[in-house]
């Protein structure tokens, strides 16, 4: 193949995300040039599955086009993770939520040793506004 991205994004299927997303891509000069991978929880489905829908379009994201970067994007009120009421707080919330993409991360680095893999948490509050966060670590 002859056409080639440097990433590939994995984010939850949710609508909320969409312009909180491309603004975070245009802001990046990633827009129109990434693999957008949507599925319902985001990297839960990698995070906690043994054989995982998501890592199968990692792998033809990174076959097809070459990838070097993965983008992981979970978010708060995720309803794949039965939203806030599904928690005890919102931080413990947002603990499952970076534990599960780091789980996610090192998956798909033990099995792609050359892949980089970002982390970012979206944070939806009460008005659906979304703040991104990226996650170090």
């Amino acid at each position: 193949m002859s056409h080639h991205c440097s990433s590939a994004l994995v984010r939850c299927m949710d609508f909320r995300l969409g312009p909180a997303i491309r603004d975070y891509l245009n802001e990046k000069n990633l827009y129109g040039h990434i693999d957008i991978i949507s599925m319902a929880g985001g990297a839960k489905d990698l995070a906690q599955s043994d054989e995982s829908a998501l890592e199968g379009q990692v792998d033809l994201s990174k076959r097809l086009h070459q990838i070097k970067t993965v983008i992981l994007i979970n978010h708060t009120d995720c309803g794949g993770y039965g939203g806030h009421e599904a928690f005890g707080s919102l931080e413990e919330e947002r603990a499952q939520l970076i534990g599960d993409m780091k789980n996610a991360r090192d998956k798909l680095t033990s099995k792609y040793q050359d892949l980089e893999v970002k982390l970012v948490l979206a944070i939806i509050d009460e008005d659906a506004g979304v703040k991104i966060e990226e996650i170090e670590g």
